[in-house]
């Protein structure tokens, strides 16, 4: 035992028995954090203080970050593959406090401040979902459909998949994958919208550019919608922290040299269908999707 060693030893014997120490409580402390991070409660009640904003701002966080004790309504956070659903949910996020869930479970967004991925039920306040059709409609009782051009949403989803959340694409992935892939997917970018305007609950629709041109009054709507009152301080800490730090930044290649002709022609068509249901659903005479 360290307490029988020989006097001459005995330094080295503390020395010994200290990081010995060290090194047991340190295995201990990550073993429980380890198995906290499976339980999205534990993980938000002991490491909720790092879900951070964006990090150049005076305050990072609106509101701590928890589940809610009481069952919400299961509303659906509808979009097709980048366009901005991590954006939207960390809006959510910092103006109410409330983790938003996922059908899914990526665990580089459940490090970076959504906790609630792989989540579904009534303690989260939105669920993201790429999902169509009336089985993953019925899961739902009220949905948020968040529009973006497709032009960009198909490159941002491309970008996604071959750089990562923050990175773009390599040119050689645009010259071996970009043509295959914008004819398998550019008419899932219609379907899974066209699908989702005939649910049967409320729908709020959220067009990505009006949020990125006039956010406030955009916040103010889905606030509405969601059911939550903001003071004014709140809804000022909000628009400080709008822009979150999952969106990418740098050069990007123009979306005009990447569309063949065809490809333009198109997409188009799926834009003006799409802008056609939207304006019947909504009673406007005319919708711009942009």
């Amino acid at each position: 035992m360290c307490w029988r060693k020989r006097p001459r030893r005995s330094v080295l014997a503390i020395i010994t028995c200290a990081a010995t120490y060290i090194a047991v409580v340190n295995l201990l402390a990550f073993y429980s954090m380890v198995r906290s991070y499976n339980s999205p409660v534990s993980w938000i009640q002991r490491y909720g203080h790092m879900y951070m904003g964006q990090p150049d701002t005076d305050n990072w966080t609106c509101k701590g970050l928890r589940y809610s004790t009481i069952s919400l309504p299961s509303t659906a956070l509808v979009s097709f593959p980048g366009s901005g659903n991590t954006w939207i949910r960390h809006v959510i996020q910092q103006a109410t406090g409330m983790a938003t869930g996922s059908a899914y479970t990526d665990k580089s967004l459940k490090r970076d401040g959504f906790p609630g991925e792989g989540q579904t039920n009534g303690s989260v306040i939105a669920v993201k979902t790429h999902v169509w059709g009336q089985e993953e409609r019925a899961r739902y009782v009220r949905a948020i459909l968040l529009i973006r051009d497709p032009f960009e949403a198909l490159l941002s989803e491309f970008n996604r998949r071959h750089g990562g959340h923050k990175g773009y694409a390599a040119s050689v992935n645009l010259e071996k994958s970009w043509y295959d892939y914008i004819l398998e997917t550019a008419g899932e970018w219609y379907d899974l919208y066209h699908d989702w305007l005939t649910f049967d609950g409320p729908v709020h629709v959220v067009m990505y550019e009006n949020l990125r041109v006039n956010p406030s009054a955009e916040v103010d709507r889905l606030m509405k919608f969601l059911g939550v009152t903001l003071t004014h301080k709140e809804k000022f800490c909000v628009m400080k922290n709008y822009e979150g730090n999952y969106r990418r930044k740098g050069k990007r290649m123009p979306v005009t040299e990447i569309y063949t002709e065809y490809m333009t022609y198109m997409i188009n068509n799926y834009k003006r269908k799409l802008a056609q249901e939207l304006g019947h659903f909504l009673n406007k005479s005319e919708i711009r999707i942009s």
